[in-house]
């Protein structure tokens, strides 16, 4: 009774366990984002030790971003048409050949900041048909009833990530080198291979029937049918706003650590931790309170607070002043962004998952791309704490104006 007790405390996180396609997912998604942060902050970092310039750390920015943007609708459309998991497999095999080529010119000393740019251009292609096959694991292979608690302990799998990965990227970069943190890259998608191999899809899951439509029909009807959906539309709104100001920031840390705080990697590492950390407190409570990520009222303020977090973090004068608005930032950025998965999850047919998860993340690149372009043009001569700030104004506009139309623009899931 006491052990039943103690499991239902935990409430959607019991849930998504009690899976078994959940927990050898989970192994492979855990391993796999860590080494992922891993390889993030370490080409940031060695971006920004080659060249010491914020162009070149938007310009790294945009090339890992712009193939999504330009190849998302097609990367969604194949994974709507063709086997997501086959998909996922060839993806994964190819990053895990990008992490060993970055390892291996890292070794032999090689790794110019053009390597490291072609790399990254590679990493981005091979991620934009990854991304919407990947969208599609757990609907495939966790019952439905599971699939919110699912996806919120799967966020908080990222948002570990983010806590870990940028702490042990650090501590790799300073005490064995850069090759070292690309080879863990490496490993993370070795085991990311073997879990989805080791994945077995319900006896009762239906493939969504085959299209009839050419392939850019297929493109046409996804694009219509988003745009007939007010709620999945406003929330791509709301999703591009909140990424401008939040992921242009982001790719500016290590500008922002080195030149404001006078911390380094060590100031990357530990701003980047904390904000995971408070992701992860976040994405944690949101699993275990079942459906409360689904509802708009709550993305709407995580999303007002996530920017009053950033604006605050733009001005921080000491490490540990960043460190503790980090927090808050996570917690609100990742219920904000875990709260719009979930709705837009649930809201979606099978049969156009894959299409409507790839303009998601398009969208999310997409934002990412153009703030870090602005902020790290006007930086070069503003510095990183007037754009970013002006980029959190122009976003609150944005929530006030969603905020006060809540109700008519999200009539059929707005609850108060």
């Amino acid at each position: 009774m006491k052990i039943a007790n103690k499991l239902n405390l935990l409430g959607g996180i019991t849930d998504a366990y009690s899976d078994r396609n959940f927990r050898i997912y989970s192994v492979g998604s855990i391993a796999s984002w860590i080494s992922f942060f891993v390889q993030i902050v370490t080409v940031s970092w060695l971006t920004w030790e080659l060249t010491a310039s914020t162009k070149w750390l938007a310009v790294m920015a945009l090339l890992d971003i712009l193939p999504n943007v330009v190849l998302m609708p097609v990367a969604g459309a194949l994974a709507d048409r063709f086997d997501r998991h086959k998909i996922l497999l060839l993806t994964c095999t190819l990053l895990l050949f990008q992490a060993a080529l970055l390892a291996a010119f890292a070794w032999t000393d090689s790794l110019t900041i053009w390597t490291l740019a072609a790399l990254v251009l590679a990493h981005g292609i091979f991620i934009s048909f990854m991304v919407p096959a990947m969208y599609g694991t757990i609907p495939r292979f966790v019952a439905r009833a599971t699939v919110p608690s699912a996806i919120a302990v799967a966020s908080a799998y990222t948002q570990l990530a983010v806590f870990v990965g940028p702490a042990l990227g650090g501590w790799i970069i300073v005490g064995y080198g850069t090759t070292a943190a690309f080879i863990v890259n490496a490993v993370g998608y070795l085991v990311l291979i073997f879990a989805f191999l080791c994945l077995k899809t319900p006896a009762d899951y239906v493939h969504p029937e085959p299209s009839s439509r050419s392939f850019f029909g297929d493109m046409q009807e996804g694009i219509k049918y988003i745009s007939t959906r007010k709620t999945i539309g406003s929330l791509l709104i709301v999703l591009f706003f909140a990424d401008v100001a939040l992921m242009g920031f982001y790719q500016m840390l290590p500008a922002f650590s080195d030149t404001v705080l006078g911390e380094g990697v060590v100031g990357l590492s530990v701003i980047l931790a904390f904000i995971g950390f408070g992701a992860t407190c976040a994405a944690l409570w949101l699993a275990r309170s079942r459906g409360a990520a689904a509802r708009v009222n709550l993305v709407l303020w995580a999303f007002f607070v996530a920017l009053i977090a950033l604006g605050a973090l733009a001005q921080a004068s000491n490490l540990y002043m960043a460190a503790a608005i980090a927090i808050i930032l996570g917690f609100a950025a990742e219920t904000r962004h875990t709260g719009t998965m979930t709705i837009i999850q649930l809201a979606v047919t099978e049969n156009q998952r894959g299409r409507v998860m790839g303009t998601v993340f398009m969208i999310e690149r997409l934002a990412a791309g153009v703030g870090a372009y602005v902020i790290g043009a006007a930086a070069v001569n503003a510095g990183v704490q007037l754009p970013t700030t002006i980029g959190v104004i122009l976003g609150l506009c944005v929530w006030l104006a969603i905020y006060l139309n809540r109700k008519r623009i999200f009539r059929e899931h707005y609850r108060g």
